[in-house]
């Protein structure tokens, strides 16, 4: 114990305690403890190493030790700068400066002038200097005319309230089932699959000459099929083939499917059957609140019957397997789909699904009711080929190593901070092969449901693509302008264009346009501002004048585009529209190719003539709350990987 007149230093229990100690012998605070009052000297300070700098330390001790271990000399590069083409990407994380990478891998600072920067082959992207409006729009999708979202299912409280006329009143005569039956396995099945056409075409033809002894789960299915019937095709055709305008038809058969999956006490069942015609209701209007609702209702049905094990309790037929494994698989994409739409907080994750196989690639003849052993698969293209396509997907992100990387990265934070271009890159150029290897490659895009399927895999590999490089992923340079080089700038035109195409191949399809729209996307308004941005610029050749068809079918397809002259993000993407057709007209002259010039198309003499007959007022700055910012751009790409 030290002395009380050298003493410098709290005794210990105080130190412990971390109150002030008066130094006594023994000390005040002992002697009311009746503790004994020691006296130490504090351990010397040693300055100790930031977990991070341990943690990296670590790292590169582990990365040497295997480097010998394989006998690989790394001597030379340890103090080398390796460019690694990636300098772009990492001025987003937080550099001091920004910095631009060539072609070859050398950097640059953004502060460099324009001579150097020709050097470098680096250009200005034209998109980082347009206005608010544009480079944030208010929207996301456009809706078409048709689009049955437009046409809502009447509230529950219409739906069961009130008098109502009988179930079997409200079926269409015996002709007309039989059509929207053809309706429905032309333009709708090809892209679900869940029910088998052959046995229940037979037992749809027997229920139309006896439909007050209907059961109530066939009941349900029936009505289901009408409205997925009615909606799929136009107002014009249903008046010409039914006789009856299809906004009528389509709030009908709403209404008589939720009566008659209540009749069938959907919410409790475990009948398959009814499962089936829920499923088939919420198809009918997917992106709606009630289906957002009623398919986590369904996934739980599901569960409760035991569609997502292999095992299941129930002894079922071969048959009745395979008819559940495509339920089941249809199902959970659909929840997806819906819980990204309207849920964005709540991030389904693949593997949630489960290890169930995938469907087989059979014909519907190829199975029956009654048969005890699995078909022989087809080698090339089935009916099966456009749900296969799509759960192809799902089934890659379930086993990819790649995907794993993506997905954790992903939880545990922005992936931005966390993820290379390359990964981005290799995930998508995987998934890629695996189409090419396994389906693209035995496709004849002759036939209407190969181009669709084909359409809705390039669809998704060029928007994750165009996503993925996007500019609004990057830091500007000190003057405000984002640099690409010229092979960056052609790779985001070349993805948002096909994108775009791909759309319009899948809109104008023989099948049902609102389900592949979904399923993919509608058409994506950040891909057309991009592309017509970049018209201000390339204005010759096949692919532009691609470009200028599909905007002039954007701007037919929605005229509001033009007449709605209030709307300040219509207004702006007018400007920005005549601007590049004016750059376009402009540079053809100047190269004088007079074969490419031609009259002013007609949206373009209705936006002209609406600036003339409307001076825009100034342009106020919009408020930003009211866009839809992407603070969360790098889970909303991966997560488009489950939209399929």
């Amino acid at each position: 114990m030290a002395s009380q007149g050298g003493k410098r230093h709290a005794c210990s229990l105080c130190a412990r305690r971390k109150v002030k100690c008066d130094k006594g012998d023994p000390c005040s605070n002992c002697h009311k403890a009746q503790a004994q009052c020691l006296y130490e000297a504090p351990n010397s300070y040693r300055p100790r190493k930031r977990a991070a700098d341990e943690d990296l330390i670590a790292q590169l001790a582990r990365y040497e030790n295997l480097m010998r271990k394989h006998n690989v000399d790394f001597t030379p590069f340890a103090n080398t700068w390796v460019p690694s083409g990636l300098e772009v990407k990492t001025r987003a994380v937080g550099s001091p400066r920004p910095v631009a990478v060539s072609a070859g891998g050398h950097r640059i600072h953004s502060n460099c002038d324009q001579q150097e920067r020709q050097t470098v082959n680096l250009d200005p992207c034209l998109w980082s200097i347009l206005s608010p409006e544009l480079k944030h729009p208010p929207i996301q999708n456009l809706q078409y005319k048709d689009d049955p979202s437009l046409h809502p299912t009447p509230p529950f409280s219409c739906v069961l309230s009130g008098t109502h006329p009988e179930l079997y009143e409200l079926h269409p005569s015996p002709q007309n089932i039989y059509r929207l039956w053809q309706m429905f396995v032309e333009r709708v099945n090809p892209l679900i699959k869940i029910v088998h056409v052959p046995t229940l075409q037979q037992r749809i033809l027997d229920a139309s000459w006896d439909l007050p002894n209907v059961s109530k789960p066939l009941t349900a299915i029936l009505f289901a099929i009408y409205t997925l019937a009615v909606t799929s095709i136009s107002p014009d055709y249903s008046q010409s083939t039914l006789g009856e305008a299809r906004d009528t038809l389509l709030i009908r058969y709403r209404v008589a499917t939720l009566r008659a999956l209540v009749a069938a006490d959907f919410p409790t069942t475990k009948d398959f059957e009814v499962l089936q015609a829920l499923v088939l209701f919420l198809l009918t209007d997917p992106e709606s609140e009630l289906t957002s609702t009623l398919s986590g209702v369904a996934l739980r049905i599901g569960q409760r019957i035991g569609l997502h094990r292999n095992d299941t309790e129930v002894q079922v037929s071969f048959f009745e397997k395979e008819m559940r494994i495509r339920l089941w698989w249809q199902l959970f994409g659909l929840d997806s789909r819906v819980r990204v739409i309207s849920s964005p907080g709540r991030r389904p994750s693949p593997w949630e699904f489960g290890d169930l196989r995938l469907p087989l690639n059979v014909n519907d003849a190829d199975l029956h009711p009654d048969m005890i052993e699995c078909p022989i698969e087809h080698r090339g293209p089935t009916e099966m080929l456009f749900v296969l396509m799509k759960f192809e997907l799902s089934n890659w992100l379930r086993s990819s190593l790649t995907a794993a990387e993506i997905f954790q990265n992903i939880i545990h934070g922005p992936v931005k901070h966390h993820m290379w271009p390359e990964l981005e890159d290799r995930a998508i150029d995987e998934l890629q092969t695996i189409y090419q290897a396994k389906h693209f490659r035995y496709l004849d895009k002759r036939i209407p449901l190969h181009r669709s399927a084909y359409a809705m895999a390039n669809l998704l590999i060029a928007r994750l693509r165009f996503k993925v490089h996007h500019p609004r992923s990057r830091t500007a340079g000190d003057d405000g302008k984002i640099y690409l080089t010229q092979e960056e700038s052609d790779t985001l035109f070349d993805s948002a264009l096909l994108s775009l195409e791909m759309v319009d191949v899948g809109t104008h399809c023989n099948f049902a346009s609102y389900l592949f729209t979904h399923m993919t996307s509608k058409p994506p308004i950040d891909a057309y501002i991009y592309v017509l941005s970049e018209l201000r610029r390339r204005y010759s050749g096949d692919r532009v004048a691609l470009a200028w068809r599909l905007v002039e079918n954007l701007y037919d397809e929605h005229p509001k585009l033009i007449s709605d002259g209030d709307n300040r993000f219509f207004v702006a993407l007018g400007d920005l529209t005549l601007e590049a057709w004016e750059a376009r007209r402009q540079g053809l002259v100047r190269d004088e190719v007079p074969q490419e010039l031609n009259a002013n198309p007609q949206f373009i003499q209705l936006l002209s003539d609406r600036r003339k007959e409307k001076a825009i007022e100034g342009a106020s700055t919009p408020i930003i709350s009211d866009f839809i910012m992407d603070a969360d751009l790098d889970w909303e790409y991966w997560s488009d990987f489950l939209r399929l």
